[in-house]
């Protein structure tokens, strides 16, 4: 816990000093999509606890009150202060962003296409468990499919587009993020879903309330690209070109290959 709180800590004030050195908008919008986004998914998160303490949270009416204040902070503070910060309404920022080169077509294609794969898989392992009791659980090598679409999913960003990978990375952590609050509160109408889908891949590290491998995975492969943007993007050559790739080799392979030796030819002792 101390590792990731002073983690969180060094992230924030990295991305915080950032912004408050970038004076009139003249700094990088990518770096105040992250700032406003982290933001934004904390304030979502201390909100919503604090108000589902009180309340039911798995009924019709917190439903539509959860996304009632979820457009409302939203729309009303966390997208104007973007703007405010980039100068421009995000919106627009955001679509020429994407379209700016036939690369980022390309690769937003591919990764589209990776993520339908990734559904597929999570729809065809829960069919598998409802005919197939006696595994109601992914095993290990299934678990790690997923680390293994991160990394094809980060190598040709880092190495083709790593603005595009960045914004990419941030929304889908918002999205994971956002998610997992629907899960965890039981929001209608897909809330229970989510519990039920999910619960096939949890390992003895999900075992509390919250469901965080997938988010840590995120984390792990996107931190060194966020804390370093723009690190070597005129050079091809160097140890620090390697920076940018920390977190695709330590987690999305490393992880991977320890994990899936470890349950196939390991003994426990």
């Amino acid at each position: 816990a101390l590792i990731v709180l002073g983690g969180l800590s060094f992230v924030l004030n990295q991305l915080i000093k950032r912004s408050l050195n970038a004076v009139g908008g003249k700094g990088d919008p990518v770096d105040y999509f992250l700032l406003v986004t982290l933001v934004a998914l904390v304030l979502l998160g201390i909100i919503f606890s604090a108000l589902f303490f009180f309340m039911d949270s798995s009924t019709w009416t917190s439903s539509l009150f959860f996304y009632m204040m979820t457009a409302v902070l939203g729309l009303g503070i966390f997208v104007p202060w973007l703007q405010y910060l980039i100068k421009r309404h995000p919106l627009f920022w955001l679509v020429e962003f994407l379209i700016q080169s036939n690369t980022r077509l390309y690769l937003l294609a591919f990764w589209t296409f990776l993520v339908l794969v990734a559904c597929g898989v999570v729809l065809f392992q829960n069919s598998k468990r409802s005919t197939d009791s006696k595994k109601p659980q992914a095993s290990t090598i299934t678990r790690k499919y997923f680390h293994f679409l991160a990394v094809v999913v980060y190598i040709p960003g880092v190495m083709y587009d790593r603005p595009l990978l960045y914004v990419a990375a941030v929304v889908c952590l918002a999205v994971f993020v956002l998610l997992e609050y629907v899960r965890y509160f039981r929001i209608k109408p897909i809330g229970q879903t989510l519990r039920t889908l999910l619960t096939l891949f949890l390992d003895e590290r999900d075992s509390g309330p919250l469901i965080l491998s997938h988010i840590c995975l995120l984390l792990g492969m996107s931190l060194p690209v966020w804390l370093y943007p723009r690190l070597c993007s005129a050079s091809l050559s160097g140890p620090s070109t390697l920076l940018p790739y920390c977190g695709v080799l330590a987690v999305g392979i490393g992880d991977t290959i320890a994990s899936v030796c470890g349950s196939t030819m390991g003994e426990i002792k």
